[in-house]
C-alpha cells in the first residue's frame, strides 16, 4: 500500500474533530443506576457435591508430592495495558472515546534445568497493539480505509459496535460508558490471546489465570485445565458455606461445589476456595481465591478423586507469591507473577507507544 494510501487513512481521526486525551482517573457514569447486590445463593450451584452443606468445615491440604498425575505443567497468563488517548465525535454529536493498547499472552512451562531445580521457561507468547473505538457510528469506507492504514504501522484496529438488542442499555451520549466498551473490547481481545495459548499445547495439564468460562473454547471439557479466580462478583455460597470460608486458615479450603452451566458457561465446573494468605487475620477476605476444574475431566478421568483437589490446591499455596511489592501478592502464585512480568519485558513503554500514535495520526 503505497504512502498516500497510508497517509489518508490516517486523517480519519482529524476528519473527525479528533483530541488527545491526557491520563485520567475514571469519571462516574453520566446517569449511573445503583445496582442491588444479590444476597441470594445462586439455587443451582451444587453445595452438597463433595460434603454436605450443614456439615461443611475448612479442610486442611496435604504435602506436596513432586510429581503427580495431571499436574499443572504450563501456566497462562495475559496483559492488556492502555488508556483512552483521544476522542472523536460523531455526525450525530455522540463523543468517542479511542483506546490505544498493547494486548497479549503468554504461557510458561515447568522444566528440569541444567542443575536439576525445575524452572519456568517461556515457550509461547504473542504480543499486538490495539486501537479501540466505536465504529458503527462512523461511514464504514473511512473506517476501512482507517484499518488499512494502521495495519501498515503495526497496529489493528477493533471495532466496537453498538449493542443491537436489548440486552444492555447504553447511552452513546456518556463517555464512560462508550470508554467501558473500547475497554471491553480491548480485553475480550486480550482473553483471545490467551485461548490461543492455551490451545498451542492443549493436551498438557494447565493452569490459566481466570474463570474457565471465557477460554473453554480453546480446549476440551475432558482436559486438565485449572482455571486460578481471584475476583469474587458471584455469591455462590449458602450461609453455612460463607461461615466455612472465613474460617479458613492458609492452606486450607473449602468443599468442593458444583457449578452447572450457564446459557454462556460451555462447559460444567467444580470448583472451591483456598486461602493462601493472611494468618494474622486483618481481612477477613485477604488471600483467598477460587479455583475451578472441568467437571467432565474430575468425573470422567479422574472418577470424582478429590485427593486431586487437594493436590492442586497445595500446589497453589506452595507457589504462593511472596513478592511483598507485589500489589496481588496475596493472591497470587509466582508463575502467573513470572508470566506476567515476561510479557512486560515484550511490551512497549507506554508513553513511547501513544508518542508514536500521535505522531502517525497528526494529532
Amino acid at each position: 500500500m503505497g504512502s498516500n494510501t497510508i497517509n489518508s487513512g490516517m486523517e480519519f481521526l482529524q476528519r473527525h474533530g479528533a483530541r488527545r486525551v491526557r491520563e485520567f482517573a475514571p469519571q462516574p457514569q453520566l446517569l449511573s443506576e445503583m445496582q442491588a447486590l444479590d444476597n441470594q445463593q445462586d439455587e443451582a450451584v451444587e453445595l452438597d457435591y463433595e460434603i454436605a452443606q450443614g456439615d461443611w468445615q475448612p479442610l486442611d491440604l496435604p504435602p506436596c508430592e513432586r510429581v503427580w498425575e495431571h499436574q499443572p505443567q504450563r501456566f497462562v497468563d495475559g496483559k492488556d495495558v492502555g488508556r483512552t488517548i483521544a476522542w472523536l465525535q460523531s455526525r450525530d454529536g455522540y463523543p468517542v472515546p479511542v483506546r490505544l493498547a498493547e494486548i497479549g499472552a503468554v504461557s510458561l512451562r515447568v522444566m528440569d534445568g541444567e542443575t536439576g531445580q525445575r524452572e519456568l521457561r517461556r515457550e509461547w507468547s504473542k504480543v499486538e497493539r490495539v486501537v479501540a473505538f466505536m465504529t458503527d457510528l462512523f461511514p464504514w469506507d473511512e473506517v476501512e480505509e482507517f484499518a488499512y492504514a494502521l495495519q501498515d504501522t503495526g497496529f489493528r484496529l477493533l471495532p466496537v459496535f453498538v449493542p443491537g438488542d436489548n440486552s444492555t442499555t447504553l447511552n452513546l451520549f456518556d463517555f464512560e460508558q462508550m470508554r467501558h466498551k473500547a475497554a471491553d473490547r480491548s480485553k475480550d481481545e486480550m482473553i483471545r490471546l490467551e485461548r490461543e495459548a492455551i490451545a498451542n499445547d492443549g493436551g498438557t495439564p494447565s493452569l490459566v489465570d481466570g474463570g474457565l468460562e471465557v477460554h473453554s473454547a480453546a480446549f476440551d471439557g475432558s482436559d486438565a485445565v485449572v482455571g486460578l479466580v481471584k475476583t469474587h462478583s458471584r455469591n455462590y455460597l449458602s450461609a453455612e458455606g460463607w461461615r466455612a470460608y472465613y474460617q479458613l486458615k492458609p492452606c486450607q479450603r473449602t468443599p468442593a461445589f458444583r457449578v452447572p452451566g450457564r446459557e454462556r458457561r460451555a462447559l460444567d465446573v467444580v470448583s472451591w476456595y483456598v486461602r493462601l494468605d493472611g494468618a494474622r487475620g486483618e481481612l477477613p477476605n485477604y488471600g483467598v481465591v477460587r479455583v475451578e476444574i472441568p467437571e467432565p475431566f474430575f468425573k470422567d478421568a479422574l472418577e470424582k478423586d478429590f485427593r486431586y483437589i487437594g493436590r492442586v490446591s497445595r500446589l497453589i499455596c506452595d507457589y504462593r507469591c511472596r513478592d511483598g511489592g507485589y500489589s496481588r501478592a496475596a493472591i497470587s502464585i509466582h508463575p502467573i507473577q513470572r508470566a506476567e512480568e515476561s510479557l512486560g519485558a515484550l511490551f512497549t513503554q507506554s508513553d513511547t507507544l501513544i508518542s508514536r500514535f500521535y505522531h502517525l495520526t497528526g494529532l
